[in-house]
């Protein structure tokens, strides 16, 4: 855990130095919260965010019973709804830098392709057989691409639209048990 110990020791400062009244600056979380930046894992940002509402136990003032009930259920679906939308937006950007990958490749190709075909090499016909072979070589990657990020996205989509059906389903919930409250109380 080298990159949460600058993080400990300010707390730790924090907690047993006559500063202790003056709140830090800083936020501190868990170690697992804790990445290196400018690293592979600034992807993940917008599910830390989401793991880190999720984990701060905030203590709020009770509102209302159809808060306590339907409203933390309703923020529960609501975050996991988010992390499946990220998810799918980081599967859906890993396609693209694949297929933008393999297109600038087939653009390649075909310039070296087209150089063969106006010159006239001793071995031509073996160069553009090479050629035209990495063509559909590429083409091959790239319906693999296209198949593999389907069955990819296909349990993310469902997981989605149920997340969603979730959410709204809970979301209504709270509403409406809200709605009766308020009549209730006047």
């Amino acid at each position: 855990m080298p990159y949460n110990t600058t993080a400990e020791l300010t707390e730790l400062y924090f907690q047993q130095s006559q500063d202790s009244a003056k709140t830090p600056k800083y936020i501190f979380h868990d170690s697992l919260l804790q990445w290196p930046s400018n690293s592979y894992f600034e992807k993940f940002k917008p599910d830390v965010y989401l793991l880190q509402k999720s984990l701060i136990n905030k203590k709020e003032p009770v509102r209302n019973i159809s808060y306590q009930i339907f409203g933390v259920k309703s923020q529960q679906e609501y975050t996991n709804l988010r992390h499946v939308n990220n998810l799918f937006i980081e599967r859906a950007k890993l396609h693209k830098g694949h297929i933008r990958d393999i297109n600038h490749r087939h653009v390649q190709i075909q310039e070296k392709l087209f150089g063969v075909q106006i010159n006239n090499f001793p071995d031509k016909a073996r160069r553009q057989s090479n050629l035209e072979s990495q063509l559909l070589q590429l083409e091959q990657q790239r319906r693999d691409e296209e198949l593999s990020f389907w069955k990819d996205t296909v349990e993310l989509r469902e997981k989605l639209f149920e997340s969603a059906a979730l959410y709204k389903e809970a979301k209504h919930r709270y509403s409406v048990f809200s709605d009766v409250e308020d009549i209730n109380d006047r």
